[in-house]
């Protein structure tokens, strides 16, 4: 996942717009794919019987600077999931060579990075640990960090560490599935997968294994960064469950300056040194910024984002602007702080949201109304999100280096006394009563929003704008449409909507079936105004 200045951007975006071509990563994982939005298929996450609440995951990846700065956002999450492997793999833009085979590395920044990070993040873990339960130890971190299949592009033939560790997670005995994070290829994947079949395929035991992985694994793809998926998971294992993030991702990740400026303020240079980088201790030392300083050993010069050169050659950025986290928001995606995202990929959340494709095949090609642009967007469904997850990054910043709980901040609860699945006929008022704590005792506001778009109410009868496909430099950086005339982007009216009670009328054209959501975030008062939502959904008798 590159963007970058002169003559290498456009060597690397020509590579993607080549793989992507091959595999249809951009423009859809099979071109013949219908996204509908909305229907009631999920991926069910059975939190009764789970040995936690918390979502089960594994990383892969491929260990550019972007993925760097995903892992050291996600060690200050990761008290939020169930952490069961970091695995290091390879992908397009970078591998680790093979010279029996003749094969030159590329790009690859090696493998001792990561040990140096869970060295770090051991500095912090005690400080980590007074703000909040489950931090994995430094010494499991470790435990569970695997080498894959690094040689080359796609290479899954060798079986490797990282890959026999995978298999042995797919075929775990569980109740709650296990989220494949895929920052970099599939080929460690692929290998685990076909590492299974050749094991079980011609024996009695096949078709009980092959669904024991189908209910077991889900693969959060951001990108398609190898052709191993296309030519291998999907042909021979096409029941599996995937999460494709092939647009969004881009928003968080290099190309965010195309973003609306009004959802980069926490992006820029001066917020993100004084509130990440600085002064928060060792981990986030590592934190990579425009200009920083930041050399990273096997990357080329090119790419090396964090020294002069590269700011002099490309004035679109300021020293310290935030460089990428386009893996980010597969875990994101995982965090349960309210909005219900996990219970299925269609209602959206911090991970941004996605269609419905089939009943396995979930993509980021459905649009909300971007208020800024004041058009329907793909990409509008994560970057909503942007203030309050860096705000929220912030306040764990600061978690490493507190050692009293009192001195930093913490998010509020909130709850809703009349449930969060309800029934209502249409026509009918609902009333709905937020209640919040917070742990810091600071004051907690609320606000109420409907998320119309996740709704399956169609709010505005119209005949819709064609759905539109723009691309820059051979990328696809917008699925959008613009509002049709008469369009109607939200007709439900919330009374109260700045208050801890809400009120709001279901529609009189509401069918049955049709669900509405509505959102509440508690909001403190302290240091970087931390948020708690909760999602209602009603549904129409």
């Amino acid at each position: 996942m590159v963007i970058s200045g002169g003559i290498m951007k456009r060597r690397y975006l020509s590579m993607l717009l080549a793989l992507t071509v091959g595999v249809g990563a951009l423009v859809g994982c099979e071109s013949n794919e219908k996204v509908e939005d909305n229907k009631n298929v999920t991926i069910e996450q059975d939190v009764n019987t789970n040995k936690s609440n918390k979502a089960r995951t594994v990383i892969t990846t491929d260990g550019e600077v972007d993925d760097m700065n995903s892992v050291i956002r996600f060690m200050l999450y990761a008290n939020e999931v169930d952490l069961e492997g970091i695995v290091l793999t390879s992908s397009v833009y970078h591998y680790a060579g093979d010279e029996e085979k003749g094969i030159e590395p590329f790009r690859w920044t090696g493998t001792e990075w990561l040990d140096e990070f869970i060295d770090a993040y051991g500095e912090v873990y005690p400080n980590l640990s007074v703000h909040a339960e489950g931090y994995p130890e430094p010494e499991y971190l470790k435990s569970i960090s695997k080498i894959g299949n690094i040689s080359n592009v796609g290479e899954m033939e060798e079986v490797t560490e990282g890959s026999e560790f995978l298999k042995e997670l797919f075929l775990q005995d569980s109740d709650s599935p296990l989220y494949v994070q895929t920052w970099g290829g599939t080929n460690t994947t692929a290998r685990a997968l076909k590492s299974i079949e050749e094991e079980y395929k011609d024996t009695d035991q096949w078709e009980e294994i092959q669904q024991k992985v189908y209910d077991n694994v889900v693969i959060y793809i951001i990108l398609d960064q190898d052709d191993s998926y296309s030519e291998y998971i999907a042909k021979n294992w096409p029941n599996i469950r995937i999460i494709n993030d092939s647009s969004n991702f881009w928003r968080f990740a290099y190309a965010w300056q195309f973003n609306p400026k009004e959802v980069n303020n926490l992006l820029q240079g001066e917020w993100q040194y004084e509130n990440i980088k600085s002064g928060h201790g060792a981990l986030l030392e590592r934190y990579a910024l425009m200009g920083d300083g930041n050399y990273i050993e096997g990357e080329l010069e090119e790419e090396q984002r964090g020294i002069d050169a590269y700011l002099e050659n490309n004035k679109e950025y300021n020293r310290y602007d935030f460089i990428s986290e386009g893996d980010s928001p597969s875990f994101l995606y995982l965090i349960d702080n309210g909005l219900r995202s996990l219970e299925d990929p269609t209602y959206g959340g911090w991970g941004g949201r996605f269609g419905v494709v089939s009943d396995t095949l979930w993509k980021n090609t459905v649009l909300d109304f971007d208020p800024y642009t004041g058009r329907y967007e793909a990409e509008y469904s994560l970057m909503r999100w942007f203030d309050d997850i860096q705000n929220d990054f912030a306040a764990r910043a600061d978690w490493c280096i507190a050692s009293k709980y009192e001195d930093a901040n913490h998010a509020p609860k909130v709850s809703v006394k009349e449930g969060i699945d309800l029934t209502a006929k249409a026509g009918e008022t609902i009333v709905l009563n937020a209640t919040a704590e917070d742990p810091d005792n600071d004051e907690v506001s609320f606000k109420w929003w409907h998320y119309a778009e996740a709704d399956t109410y169609e709010e505005s009868k119209v005949e819709k704008n064609d759905v539109v496909e723009e691309m820059n430099m051979g990328l696809l950086f917008s699925i959008n449409r613009e509002l049709a005339d008469g369009e109607v982007v939200d007709n439900i009216e919330l009374k109260g909507a700045e208050t801890s009670t809400v009120e709001f009328k279901v529609p009189e054209d509401a069918k049955s079936g049709d669900t509405i959501h509505i959102i509440v975030e508690a909001i403190d008062n302290g240091k970087f105004n931390l948020k708690h939502y909760q999602r209602v959904i009603i549904t129409v008798e």
